[in-house]
């Protein structure tokens, strides 16, 4: 039996092969847990909840009648995971409204209204994390409105824990370093990408999604991590004491 055995995790953002959210469903699964698998693109949905043994459910987080409905499908859970995001990247100079809504609705905005169904469904406390980024803390250019949301919802953990406090439920999050997904695969495309990132970087290797999971795995895990609440864990093998790369 696995540490998770008994427990329920929905995992919101679990679309695509190389991915943050299927990478934490597939280890919290593998540990026990019963795991409600979301996003928007239902069938690579269906896949992996019938991979893991586990159910399927769409959403679409800048509608909050169905993060909603989410929760109501999911049921009573005791672990909550927000690995939605946008990579939207423009300098500030050239952002519009236009351009910057879009980004808050699924990572500042989305984020909230998914703490707060959440935590609604963890009457018996629970622990609710979200992914974030190391450009949240360290700046570069045309990281205004990505990293700005990230960082935003950073705090955002903190309020929560205070404010869910006597319901017992705890907020993380993690902070991650570059990682090779569906989303970032260009940018490792680029020459010099991953080697500029590696001199920036203590531990000497670019993060992976195996690190993300177990992670995230730490933190959902209450024998593991139960003590600690309104936390950002840096995943950056260090670089966070740096600065990100100039291209």
């Amino acid at each position: 039996m696995g540490s998770l055995s008994g427990k329920t995790a929905v995992v919101l953002g679990a679309s695509g092969e190389q991915n943050i959210g299927t990478a934490i469903a597939r280890r919290l699964a593998a540990e026990g847990a019963k795991v409600v698998v979301s996003a928007r693109r239902e069938k690579p949905l269906q896949a992996l909840a019938a991979e893991i043994g586990g159910l399927a459910v769409s959403c679409d987080v800048t509608d909050e009648s169905r993060i909603e409905a989410l929760f109501a499908e999911a049921g009573e859970i005791d672990i909550a995971v927000f690995s939605a995001g946008v990579l939207a990247a423009a300098p500030i100079a050239e952002l519009t409204a236009d351009r910057v809504q879009p980004t808050l609705d699924v990572s500042f905005t989305g984020a909230l209204l998914f703490f707060k169904h959440a935590a609604a469904a963890m009457p018996g406390g629970g622990s609710i994390i979200t992914i974030s980024s190391l450009t949240a803390r360290l700046p570069g250019p045309g990281l205004g409105v990505y990293a700005s949301a990230r960082a935003g919802i950073d705090y955002g953990i903190k309020v929560a824990a205070v404010e869910y406090a006597a319901q017992r439920v705890r907020f993380n999050s993690i902070a991650a370093g570059l990682i090779e997904t569906d989303m970032t695969g260009e940018l490792f495309a680029m020459p010099g990408i991953v080697e500029k990132h590696l001199a920036e970087t203590p531990a000497g290797r670019m993060c992976t999604l195996d690190d993300i999971a177990e992670a995230a795995l730490f933190l959902a895990d209450e024998g593991r991590s139960g003590y600690i609440n309104g936390q950002l864990l840096d995943l950056a093998g260090g670089q966070q004491m740096g600065h990100l790369p100039r291209f």
